[in-house]
């Protein structure tokens, strides 16, 4: 098994022969107030996942003059010459970037299309219906709507 550490991954190899002893005798010492010992266990609670950093500073350009909402990052490295051709660009291509889901033209199945793995004779199965905590029913709804709206489904 391989987890992420704050040194990097760490990787676990196992017997699954030592691991059901030791399982059984966790089970069979439950009642007798014996304390198993655990060494070398790091624990995740206190580590938070490090987010990845641009490796330099970089400038926020608008990609439209006076619309502030659609901005695209450049970095602040690159020689005034590079980024001003690199700026243009960005500007004179700016109908290909999306920024929701309605500007995403569709896809032709040509292209892309996602099939399932599925034996046709097997009749499909109904999976149990899961519940949610109320606000995330609330953005999957919102979700869904979206993506209806856009055509994607």
């Amino acid at each position: 098994m391989k987890f992420p550490t704050r040194f990097g991954m760490g990787e676990v190899r196992g017997d699954q022969e030592v691991a059901r002893r030791c399982y059984k005798t966790a089970i069979s010492d439950k009642g007798k107030g014996k304390v198993l010992s655990i060494a070398n266990v790091e624990l995740r609670g206190d580590m938070e996942p490090e987010r990845p950093q641009p490796v330099e500073d970089v400038l926020q350009v608008p990609i439209e003059e006076g619309n502030a909402e659609r901005v695209l990052q450049v970095g602040s490295q690159l020689g005034e010459a590079e980024k001003g051709e690199l700026i243009t660009f960005l500007r004179d291509n700016k109908d290909v970037f999306a920024w929701s889901a309605e500007e995403v033209p569709g896809i032709s199945p040509n292209v892309m299309v996602h099939k399932l793995s599925v034996d046709p004779a097997r009749p499909p199965i109904r999976q149990k219906k899961r519940n949610f905590a109320p606000e995330r029913q609330q953005a999957i709804a919102e979700e869904v709507s979206k993506l209806l709206q856009a055509g994607f489904i």
